[in-house]
């Protein structure tokens, strides 16, 4: 409401049409992710995360194990963890279980070649999008209907959950829950690449300390676009003068807005933010690749593994178990390794023979035993390095020397 030369104008409100910034994004700017959480892979820090994880884990060798008293056997593995689905690895397969929890928050498995006893002989994973949840809310009964016909397939159905609410049955998707998270990320990215691509202001910008009309302009604007096209030199004329309009991308706080946005989404996947292109931005960092790992380790991988771990519990006969072998993520360097299987062989915790087995080595030979023990060395349990040799004796004088004795001076009485 307002006025105009005296008479009173009211004016009505007309809201425009809201038109989302990009495709697949709600007015908000978040990706619609609720149907296809997949999507969300197309964001590189996403695509980092889930690729770390899955890397991660599906190269640690998945092991049998028997319990028997307090100390569990090493058995042979059988085909359901040796090849739990057929033409797929066990590190193929892991990955797509890995993959399908990350995104969808659920990976589901038919049991193929169940034997009497209950066991099966394989897990097939299905697409979580074509597995539908019939829930019993009286008794809690699940049905897992499959396919678009609805299959009931209950009776041969594997489900491993992530995060999980309680009492709810169905795993939460970690990409829907950073459905905000993820729509600023790709936000950002497309705003700063519009802006620094000249969507955002002239490249540069005509000034002149005379008045000129919209023709001058226009002329003006003319000749600096053809002096440029063939880069030779400009001649404006009209006290006009040429300035960039460049912005530097530290001072746009483009890179900052980023680097806040990969750190939050690392944050939702229990991923250390400098593994994936973010910042190290606390003073908890770690300067060796043993506790970078280390930190990976606890944060966003390990939950997966007591996960998958639990999971087939309940499908091998007992007392048999499977455990995963992540010795290789906490590999260090050959000095520190060398030091610790030292520390250990002294301390009599540690045979030398498992030493040269773990090493991929044959155990010694009689004529390499007798040669080790010439070399003059012990092991400071303290510090895993040789201890230092005492210093060697002095000569004795030989028996081909003449003995001179010097005699004392007489002084003068």
């Amino acid at each position: 409401m307002g006025r105009l030369l005296g008479q009173r104008e009211e004016r009505q409100w007309t809201p425009e049409p809201v038109i989302p910034p990009i495709p697949g994004v709600d007015v908000a700017g978040r990706p619609r992710l609720a149907a296809a959480p997949e999507q969300a892979l197309f964001l590189s820090t996403v695509w980092a995360c889930v690729t770390l994880i899955a890397d991660t884990i599906s190269t640690m060798p998945l092991e049998t194990y028997r319990r028997t008293g307090t100390v569990p056997s090493r058995i042979t593995d059988p085909q359901l963890v040796l090849t739990p689905e057929p033409d797929l690895t066990q590190s193929e397969w892991l990955h797509r279980l890995i993959v399908s929890l990350l995104i969808y928050g659920n990976a589901y498995a038919l049991k193929l070649g169940v034997s009497a006893s209950g066991v099966p002989g394989q897990l097939m994973l299905l697409d979580p999008k074509t597995v539908n949840l019939q829930i019993n809310n009286m008794t809690g009964d699940v049905k897992y209907l499959v396919g678009p016909d609805r299959q009931d397939r209950t009776a041969v159905m594997w489900h491993v959950r992530g995060l999980t609410l309680p009492g709810s049955k169905v795993g939460l998707s970690p990409i829907a829950f950073a459905a905000d998270d993820i729509g600023l990320d790709r936000a950002a990215r497309k705003f700063a690449i519009d802006f620094f691509n000249a969507g955002g202001l002239p490249v540069s910008v005509l000034e002149s300390d005379q008045v000129i009309n919209q023709e001058q302009a226009t002329t003006l604007k003319e000749r600096l676009k053809a002096a440029t096209a063939n880069r030779e030199p400009a001649v404006l004329g009209l006290g006009a003068k040429l300035s960039a309009n460049g912005v530097k991308p530290d001072e746009s706080q483009f890179l900052e807005t980023q680097q806040t946005n990969i750190a939050r989404i690392a944050q939702r996947f229990g991923v250390p933010a400098e593994r994936v292109g973010g910042k190290t931005g606390s003073s908890l960092t770690y300067s060796t690749v043993e506790g970078n790992n280390q930190l990976l380790l606890d944060a966003g991988v390990r939950p997966w593994l007591k996960r998958i771990e639990d999971a087939f519990f309940a499908l091998l006969p007992q007392p048999q178990f499977v455990r995963f072998d992540f010795s290789a993520l906490l590999r260090t360097d050959a000095e520190s390794q060398a030091k610790i299987e030292a520390i250990r062989t002294a301390a009599k915790n540690l045979a030398p023979s498992e030493v040269r087995t773990k090493r991929g080595e044959p155990p010694f030979t009689d004529e390499q035993k007798q040669e080790v023990e010439l070399v003059p060395a012990a092991i400071n349990i303290a510090t895993g390095l040789p201890k230092s040799l005492p210093n060697p004796p002095t000569p004795a004088t030989a028996d081909d020397v003449p003995d001179v004795q010097v005699k004392p001076k007489l002084e003068a009485v």
